[in-house]
């Protein structure tokens, strides 16, 4: 049923692109996006499905979590250094140096990120010392550098920083990932004016988001809540007019997952050897193929399997449920 979803959907939906249909309040991402919003890349590179936005943040966090336990096993641990980093000019850690000097004791103002330099053993004690603020905004539109990034070829540093600049990592805490996210934003009321944008709605194009209305921003936090906070659709209507249905096949999926994974349970149940129930006749042809027993003795043991199965589904059954009512708050 699920492979027929795109067929059903075809007359108002279309496939392509990764569709935002909710953000809640409560989601570390609301600053950042908002519904009807495309993820295009994260990290720079492109995603087109949910299941990919998931895997992606959940290896970051994975890779994150793997590098603190490393560092924390060290005596000079206080914070962990990315390995994604950008190629910083020196006039602007010069800038920085002279506008906010930085110490163990004095952190950078909230519309400030402090960076770190990164040297091909690592990042050293020196380093850890040299701290610059600077803004995320602004760094995250230069060159790259650092073995972080997903594009990268293989696992060795990728140091291709001009003489004039140094490679500069983010300083995360304990927990914080550091991630580039790619958006677009082709159904807001000023890309829907603009002609060129207009028209990539309407010609059938699968990258919604080229044009003069996308951005990147940088996210910092936990990975595992960012990725689970929104809502998110590989399809999206084919006139703007129907943003009001988006939701229409994210609740379809998640419906015919559901029914899925119900259908699938009860086949299993239906298999037990209860009374009342296809199992006890699977098990009764089970037993006939064994020549061994006697006819009296297959019915014995059909009924002691059958009396045995069902007390023991009964109070499983009776466990669960009453489980349940204690965490719906029902007892």
């Amino acid at each position: 049923m699920a492979l027929l979803l795109p067929v059903v959907l075809y007359p108002l939906f279309v496939t392509g692109g990764l569709m935002i249909t909710g953000v809640p309040e409560a989601s570390p991402l609301s600053g950042y996006l908002s519904a009807h919003n495309f993820i295009l890349s994260v990290d720079g590179l492109n995603i087109t499905r949910a299941d990919e936005w998931m895997k992606m943040l959940t290896q970051d966090n994975v890779v994150q979590i793997s590098s603190r336990d490393l560092l924390e096993g060290s005596e000079g641990y206080r914070a962990t250094g990315s390995r994604k980093g950008y190629c910083v000019p020196n006039s602007w850690m010069d800038a920085s140096k002279n506008l906010w000097q930085i110490n163990d004791k004095l952190s950078c103002p909230d519309d400030l990120v402090a960076f770190q330099r990164m040297s091909e053993k690592g990042i050293g004690k020196k380093e850890v010392e040299d701290k610059y603020c600077l803004i995320a905004k602004d760094v995250v539109k230069l060159k790259k550098c650092g073995n972080g990034w997903r594009g990268a070829e293989d696992g060795r540093s990728n140091f291709a920083c001009l003489e004039d600049e140094y490679c500069l990592v983010p300083v995360l805490g304990p927990g914080i990932s550091w991630i580039e996210i790619s958006y677009a934003r082709p159904y807001s009321l000023e890309c829907l004016q603009k002609e060129r944008n207009s028209s990539l709605l309407h010609d059938g194009n699968n990258n919604p988001g080229l044009g003069p209305c996308q951005g990147t921003f940088v996210y910092a936090g936990d990975l595992l809540s960012a990725a689970h906070s929104i809502k998110l659709s590989s399809y999206r209507p084919r006139w703007p007019l129907l943003l009001f249905i988006a939701d229409v096949p994210r609740i379809l999926q998640d419906g015919l997952n559901c029914l899925f994974r119900v259908s699938a349970a009860l086949a299993v149940v239906n298999c037990l050897p209860v009374y009342f129930l296809d199992g006890e006749a699977i098990l009764e042809t089970m037993l006939s193929y064994f020549s061994w027993f006697t006819r009296r003795q297959q019915r014995n043991i059909l009924k002691v399997c059958r009396f045995l199965w069902t007390i023991l589904s009964i109070v499983l059954f009776s466990r669960t449920l009453y489980s349940m009512t204690l965490y719906y708050g029902f007892v």
